[in-house]
């Protein structure tokens, strides 16, 4: 409670709807700059408005969302509804609405429980069960497009392992597990296109703006980096979190079955339900490789999965889970597509840009304005509480900037996308670290150290990606 009896909750919904209106009122009728046209600023103030809701979340993601789409309208900044909505005509949308879908199908029927029950046995030991939990968050992203649910599914499950070591529950293991889960399972769904949220409008926004990027192409480019920046915060995170097997190691009786306190030592077989899932996720993800090297869209696959699950005789799918999943990010999306062809239409960046290329030293060798551009989009990131909004708002700025200093803007797509994702300074910067500080052992200050580790790294991996690796692979690659 602050000092007028109200949440924090309360008084930072208050602040945004204020501070929303009063950008509105400012845009509509003050003239903020004669070098401005009516139109373009008009066009900043709904933008801004919006995104300030969207931070403090006054109101839900879908209502901000449509109150952004009306006013381009009603205020003339779009000519027509139509143009005020054209982002939702986007294959984005409906690509994550079908992913969504498919994240929802895996936890339903228990595929990453199944999965999960491999982390412990017998033979395990702490460290072996951080091990375990590292490969296993990196291959979900394969069959769980969705960083936030592995974060839900996996943090019941790391609580039982550490009680099933007999351990405390602030334990050094329970720490860095939640670093895994929270920090960087979301890094890891980046490795593929289809991986979450974020790698999904990172691709679609860059195949609208750069040049079309296939399944097999983003692979190519984003895994070897991806799975180099999670082994290192993994090596990272053990000489932070010291977990001594030879201290914390007091498992509890082993049964003659094997088990450890209702644990096998071995999986289950899979049902009926589950090999359905796993067998159309393969086939799926074949569909995509292939359709990388004969020019099929990614959403083809991803409707073949879905109609699967949904069909009569298996119905993994149904209604109740089509209502269930995350609209107000879908309209987010869809709202923040329409607000960036709005404002290209009206040259509205050519402003911002000359604003930034006035305070940015342009003459300056190119790695050094890179590196201050992106500490610009750090900062702006860290008052985001969902990555993929805050790429959709920096890409096209950034972009605009990579046209001036003559820079690969694919290599600054992928290193944009790799350090706001890899930017968690805050708990509410991410759902997945939201999660692990709400349920687990990490402290604010946990969440702040670990999160400029994985930054610092992150950037180190950026670099070279783009000095080596990626440059090799645009050699090599066929595609």
């Amino acid at each position: 409670m602050n000092v007028f009896g109200r949440s924090n909750l309360e008084a930072t919904s208050v602040l945004g709807l204020t501070g929303a209106a009063a950008i509105l009122v400012i845009g509509a009728f003050v003239p903020v700059s004669a070098t401005v046209q009516p139109d373009v600023q008009l066009a900043f103030s709904v933008f801004l408005a919006t995104v300030l809701l969207w931070i403090t979340k006054p109101v839900p993601y879908t209502i901000s969302s449509i109150l952004c789409v009306i006013l381009l309208y009603t205020l003339g900044v779009a000519p027509t509804f139509e143009a005020a909505t054209v982002g939702f005509a986007s294959n984005l949308v409906f690509f994550m609405v079908l992913l969504l879908l498919i994240g929802k199908s895996v936890a339903k029927v228990d595929l990453d429980e199944w999965v999960a029950t491999l982390l412990v046995s017998p033979e395990s030991t702490p460290k072996s069960s951080i091990r375990r939990l590292a490969a296993t968050i990196l291959l979900l992203a394969f069959i769980m497009p969705s960083g936030t649910a592995r974060t839900a599914t996996f943090f019941p499950i790391v609580d039982r392992v550490n009680e099933l070591y007999n351990i405390d529950n602030d334990s050094q293991f329970r720490r860095f597990a939640y670093y895994v889960i929270g920090h960087l399972n979301p890094v890891g769904s980046l490795a593929l296109m289809t991986g979450g949220g974020m790698a999904i409008a990172a691709s679609a926004l860059t195949s609208s703006i750069v040049r079309p990027i296939t399944w097999v192409e983003w692979a190519l480019y984003m895994t070897p980096p991806i799975v180099l920046l999670f082994t290192i915060g993994i090596a990272a995170a053990s000489f932070v979190y010291d977990v001594d097997d030879d201290r914390d190691l007091q498992t509890r009786e082993v049964r003659t079955d094997g088990s450890i306190d209702g644990i096998d030592g071995a999986p289950e077989s899979l049902t009926r339900d589950q090999l359905i899932v796993v067998g159309t996720l393969l086939t799926a993800t074949c569909f995509w490789i292939v359709g990388s090297f004969v020019g099929v869209s990614t959403i083809i696959p991803g409707m073949f999965v879905v109609l699967v699950f949904s069909l009569p005789g298996v119905r993994i799918v149904t209604a109740e889970e089509v209502r269930s999943i995350n609209w107000g990010i879908i309209f987010l999306i869809g709202t923040m597509l329409s607000l960036l062809e709005v404002m290209q239409d009206l040259n509205a960046f050519d402003f911002l840009i000359s604003g930034l290329a006035s305070v940015l030293p342009l003459g300056a060798p190119t790695a050094v304005v890179l590196l201050m551009l992106f500490f610009v989009a750090i900062f702006v990131r860290t008052a985001f509480s969902s990555v993929s909004a805050a790429f959709l708002v920096m890409f096209p700025i950034l972009l605009e900037f990579a046209t001036l200093l003559e820079v690969n803007q694919l290599y600054l797509s992928f290193g944009l996308a790799i350090l706001l994702m890899s930017t968690t300074l805050l708990p509410f910067n991410n759902a997945t670290v939201l999660i692990s500080y709400e349920q687990g052992p990490l402290t604010m200050r946990d969440v702040a150290v670990l999160g400029l580790l994985t930054l610092a790294f992150a950037f180190v991996i950026v670099a070279l990606s783009w000095t080596l690796y990626w440059p090799f692979v645009d050699a090599v690659s066929p595609l």
